[in-house]
């Protein structure tokens, strides 16, 4: 039961931002640096971690992006305020539930911190 509770949270989650902030300047800026954050962590230089943000992993990581990241991560903390203006909920509640969501969702090899503060790899 809980298996499926937490999928159909994940899905009214994804279905929440791709279909009522598509159009937000917000959302834009996050798909326009997708691809640069997926290959950021396809290269082991950042990661994820459990409060929804991302990490430098890697101490030669160059200033491009740990821009990346800076921007990256404020957007992500605009975007759980407003979801969790929409949804009565708490910024840090809905930060977890994105950060599940991201790691459910990651590919093979992308890294993670745990609440235990060591890096995983999924």
């Amino acid at each position: 039961m809980n298996t499926i509770k937490t999928t159909l949270l994940l899905f009214t989650f994804s279905f929440f931002v791709t279909h009522l902030y598509a159009d937000s300047d917000l959302t834009t800026r996050m798909k326009a640096r997708l691809s640069e954050v997926v290959t950021a962590k396809d290269k082991g230089l950042i990661g994820e971690s459990v409060d929804g943000l991302l990490l430098i992993r890697n101490t030669k990581a160059d200033s491009k992006t740990k821009d990346l990241v800076n921007a990256e991560n404020l957007d992500r903390k605009s975007l759980f305020k407003l979801l969790a203006k929409q949804t009565g909920g708490e910024v840090d509640l809905v930060a977890k539930k994105f950060a599940k969501g991201i790691a459910a969702r990651a590919k093979k090899g992308h890294w993670f911190k745990n609440s235990s503060g060591n890096w995983i790899s999924k």
